[in-house]
């Protein structure tokens, strides 16, 4: 069986598949270039682990807290309005959780951010 990483990233990258504005542009892996046949497109990554120790006898249960991140790729003069509309469209995706290996993990989202990479034209 994969890492419970592996399952997650391949989980929400089913999950993202078949959105309206992003269709099977669905990337999950951090170095995939975004070429402009591949936008819009999202790019699905894990950033950071937190793990807590729930109890001191073994076998230690643990609590874990994964960041994943799903980043939104557009290009064009309508960028931010293409980024609003996928931005929906991932949230609502993703609004009753994620199911990986039959149990549901509770999602929340934390934040946003945004960046712009230089280019000709802008993404």
């Amino acid at each position: 069986m994969p890492h419970a990483h592996k399952q997650i990233r391949d989980a929400l990258a089913t999950t993202l598949t078949g959105l309206a504005t992003t269709g099977a542009r669905v990337y999950a892996n951090r170095l995939y270039a975004m070429d402009a046949a591949d936008l819009p497109g999202l790019r699905i990554s894990l950033a950071a682990e937190a793990v807590t120790a729930e109890t001191v006898h073994a076998p230690v249960a643990q609590q874990r807290v994964l960041t994943a991140t799903v980043e939104c790729c557009a290009r064009g003069a309508s960028a931010d309005d293409t980024l609003d509309q996928i931005s929906l469209e991932v949230e609502d995706a993703l609004s009753a959780g994620l199911t990986v290996s039959g149990k549901t993990l509770a999602l929340a989202l934390t934040g946003m951010a945004y960046d712009d990479e230089p280019g000709s034209p802008p993404v």
